[in-house]
C-alpha cells in the first residue's frame, strides 16, 4: 500500500505522492511572471480589423478595426 501522507522539515507528499513539495509546480505570480497564460478571449474581428490583446493587457489594433473589444490580460505564472 502506498504512503498516502507524509511530512518532514524538507518535504510534504500526499496523495500517493502526486503532491510532491520537491517538484516544481506552477504558480500564480503578479510582480515577477516567468510567462503569462491568456485565459479568455485576446482577438475580435470588427470592420474588417483585428484587434489583439497582448497577454500584458496591451491592445494591438491594424488600424482598421471599429469595435469596442477591450480583452483581458494574460495571468503571470512562476514556472
Amino acid at each position: 500500500m502506498a504512503v498516502t501522507l507524509s511530512i518532514t522539515p524538507t518535504r510534504f507528499i500526499a496523495s500517493a505522492g502526486k503532491l510532491d513539495s520537491q517538484r516544481r509546480y506552477i504558480r500564480k505570480d503578479a510582480t515577477g511572471p516567468d510567462l503569462r497564460f491568456v485565459n479568455g478571449q485576446n482577438m475580435d474581428v470588427a470592420g474588417g480589423g483585428l484587434r489583439y490583446v497582448n497577454p500584458n493587457g496591451t491592445n494591438v489594433d491594424d488600424g482598421v478595426y471599429s469595435g469596442s473589444f477591450s480583452g483581458a490580460a494574460g495571468v503571470g505564472v512562476k514556472v
